[in-house]
C-alpha cells in the first residue's frame, strides 16, 4: 500500500477530496492518506509550504483531483512542483491525475507536461482494483526525469 498526497482545489473539489479519501483511503484502504486535511488558510504561507513539503516527502504518489479550476491554482502547481522535485529531504513521487466525475475538467500544465513521463491521467475510479493499479503504476514511474522548465504558478487564474 503506498503513501499519497492528495492535491485539489480546496476552494471547490473539497467534497471530492473528501469522498475519494473517504472511499479509497478510509474504507478500502487502497492507499495511506498523506495529505493535509485540515484548514491552514489562516497560517502564513511559508508555514504551510513546510507542513507540505514535509507531507510530500512522506509519500510515493501524488494524486491530483482535476476539476474547474484546478489548472489555475498555484497551491495545486506548487505541490506537483515539490512532488517532482528530488532533493536531499526529497525523493520523486509518481504522479495520477484523476477526473472529478461530474465536473469540467482544466487540468494543471506541470501536470500535462509530465504526461506520460511520471505518470498518467484516468477518470473516476469505478472500483478499489482498478486505483490501486493506477497509483503502483504511477509510483514505477517515479523515478523518471520530470519536467519543471515553467515557471511555478505565483497567483490562481
Amino acid at each position: 500500500m503506498r503513501k499519497v498526497f492528495v492535491s485539489y482545489s480546496h476552494r471547490l473539489d473539497q467534497d471530492a477530496a473528501e469522498e475519494f479519501r473517504g472511499i479509497f483511503s478510509d474504507s478500502k484502504d487502497v492507499f495511506i492518506d498523506k495529505s493535509i486535511r485540515d484548514d491552514v488558510g489562516d497560517l502564513q504561507n511559508e508555514t504551510i509550504k513546510t507542513r507540505l513539503r514535509a507531507l510530500i516527502a512522506d509519500s510515493s504518489v501524488t494524486v491530483v483531483l482535476i476539476g474547474a479550476e484546478t489548472g489555475g491554482r498555484w497551491w495545486v502547481d506548487w505541490e506537483i512542483y515539490n512532488s517532482l522535485r528530488k532533493s536531499a529531504t526529497n525523493d520523486r513521487s509518481g504522479l495520477l491525475g484523476i477526473r472529478i466525475k461530474y465536473k469540467s475538467h482544466n487540468t494543471p500544465q506541470r501536470l500535462l507536461a509530465n504526461v506520460p513521463t511520471m505518470g498518467h491521467i484516468i477518470d473516476w475510479p469505478r472500483d478499489y482494483r482498478l486505483l490501486a493499479n493506477e497509483i503502483e503504476a504511477a509510483y514505477n514511474k517515479r523515478w523518471n526525469i520530470p519536467d519543471l522548465s515553467h515557471p511555478l504558478r505565483t497567483r490562481n487564474s
